[in-house]
């Protein structure tokens, strides 16, 4: 997982999303993720150390999966502080077969490059509307609403929004 899902669902007050949603109730966080997340720390309230909760466990790339990210970062571009986060996750998910979380899309189509199944944070939240929530589009409409308050970007203002955009997208029926 990347460090924007992570950070914006944590301040948002909806860390729980993230264990009820991860395959056997733990996403992965590379170490390089881990910085960024403890950089963001720093700056916001409400976000959880990794080590600290038990719905998150840290990782550490082998050699391969370094020199995998190497080449997404070197395609992704940027300063060289920029990109590592996802250019991990991208790595880690290629060689162990696991679903990168990302909400960049450069990354995403870095990702789709290398055949790597990749979601986002709204797929989150429409998996949340979908599986756990029971449909209930307040409950779905109070989580955009949260996670815009984090100042996170999305393509709409508001959470009722949220449902157009969905099914424009596909990613609601």
């Amino acid at each position: 997982m990347d460090t924007s899902t992570y950070t914006h669902l944590c301040r948002a007050g909806h860390a729980s999303i993230i264990q009820r949603l991860a395959p056997c109730g733990v996403v992965l966080i590379p170490a390089e993720v881990n910085i960024e997340i403890e950089k963001a720390r720093d700056k916001h309230s409400g976000i959880p150390g990794v080590s600290t909760v038990t719905w998150a466990a840290h990782i550490v790339m082998t050699d391969d999966e370094v020199w995998t990210a190497l080449r997404v970062k070197a395609a992704l571009g940027g300063g060289p502080c920029q990109h590592l986060g996802e250019s991990a996750v991208i790595s880690c998910a290629h060689h162990r077969k696991l679903v990168a979380v990302l909400d960049d899309r450069a990354a995403v189509a870095q990702a789709d490059r290398l055949q790597v199944m990749s979601i986002d944070t709204m797929w989150i939240v429409a998996e949340a509307y979908k599986s756990l929530f029971g449909r209930d589009r307040n409950r779905t409409v109070a989580l955009v609403n949260d996670l815009l308050t984090t100042d996170m970007y999305l393509p709409f203002e508001d959470g009722d929004a949220f449902f157009v955009w969905a099914w424009e997208e596909g990613i609601l029926p």
